[in-house]
């Protein structure tokens, strides 16, 4: 009644409602690109289409096998024509996006039981940086890109407070997210030609690539860079004092991944998880610097991760393909600390599809 008397109260909440409408006109294709810089938004847009693309190849008579991929930004770059003429009889459709989570992989892989979408094979993926969750560089960007508002709020429990905060932030006013910067704006708009238009040609260019790459494609300004050995040990030094200092295991990341295991199972399609390679200097941090890791307890980061990956790998018979581990791979050419050079890629290829050979072999065995 108070709010029917005294109408100066509705004040904030129309100030709420204009800034979340102004905010969903900034977020048009041809608005924000007077602003943003980022094209990482592009390949959680394009997933869309790719996911639409697989129930049709699917449904064809003649089609080849399918292995459908989650993972992050170190699973970017995968060529099907490298897949198709090495592995005849195989295509890959890559669901990795830059900063991908269990979260989101579970979300799409809700969609595919309750469409009963079943592709010959899933491949999910372990980031021991993803595990951590007292990391002084949080990565967010399935909170602010990928996840779904009804998504995150069907599996609440599994979220912290400061997740929570951060889709409010980021998702629900993504201007907060890009934050606008007028002299960004006019600079572009006087000049388009030069500024504008290449950032929109690059952003149409990548959609297009990712379409014709079934989810992979090289981001422009991508290439064959292999980072010297110096620096790629102040990279590394970097990335652990970042993602891995102080270490806290998050038991959330591990429970998304495991759901979407039991769903993958529920559709009868066999999976298996990837650890994939980070450069050598950054490996001997995570195997030999001790760090605190809770509970007024220190010990390195793979002392406390690995064991309880193992456990659960173990305990759900689900295999563990560990690209740091095995003496079989040997590719060790990095862009940075955690990103294998595109030059490293057909190796990488060779290591999935040998491992997935070996685990049909043996399942074709028993």
């Amino acid at each position: 009644m108070d709010l029917i008397r005294h109408r100066f109260l509705w004040i904030p909440f129309l100030v709420v409602f204009l800034a979340f409408c102004l905010d969903k006109l900034l977020l048009l294709e041809n608005v924000h690109t007077y602003f943003s810089k980022s094209l990482s938004d592009i390949n959680y847009i394009q997933k869309a289409q790719l996911y639409e693309d697989l129930k049709q190849y699917l449904n064809q008579e003649k089609r080849s096998k399918v292995l459908v991929y989650f993972g992050n930004s170190r699973a970017l770059l995968f060529d099907n024509d490298y897949i198709q003429k090495k592995y005849p009889g195989w295509v890959m459709f890559n669901f990795s996006v830059p900063g991908g989570k269990s979260d989101y992989t579970l979300q799409w892989m809700e969609k595919f039981a309750k469409d009963n979408v079943k592709p010959e094979f899933f491949l999910f993926e372990h980031s021991v940086e993803l595990y951590n969750s007292q990391a002084s560089l949080r990565v967010d960007e399935t909170l602010t890109n990928g996840l779904e508002v009804s998504f995150v709020l069907k599996h609440f429990s599994l979220f912290s407070i400061d997740d929570i905060s951060t889709l409010i932030a980021k998702r629900l006013f993504r201007a907060y997210q890009y934050r606008p910067k007028l002299e960004v704006i006019l600079t572009r708009a006087k000049n388009r030609e030069i500024l504008l238009e290449p950032y929109r040609m690059m952003r149409a260019g990548l959609m297009d690539n990712l379409d014709k790459g079934k989810g992979s494609a090289m981001t422009p300004g991508t290439h064959q860079f292999v980072m010297p050995q110096e620096l790629l040990k102040k990279s590394s030094s970097g990335d652990f004092h970042s993602y891995l200092v102080p270490f806290q295991f998050s038991e959330p990341t591990l429970e998304f991944l495991n759901q979407s295991i039991q769903l993958s199972k529920s559709l009868d399609v066999p999976s298996a998880v990837i650890w994939v390679r980070l450069s050598l200097p950054y490996m001997e941090l995570i195997r030999k610097m001790k760090v605190d890791v809770g509970g007024n307890r220190t010990d390195t980061v793979y002392n406390e991760w690995l064991p309880k990956i193992n456990s659960f790998h173990k305990q759900i018979g689900v295999p563990f393909w560990n690209m740091n581990d095995d003496p079989r791979y040997s590719c060790n050419e990095f862009s940075d600390a955690g990103h294998m050079s595109p030059t490293c890629y057909s190796a990488y290829t060779d290591f999935i599809f040998k491992n997935l050979k070996l685990q049909s072999l043996v399942k074709g065995a028993r």
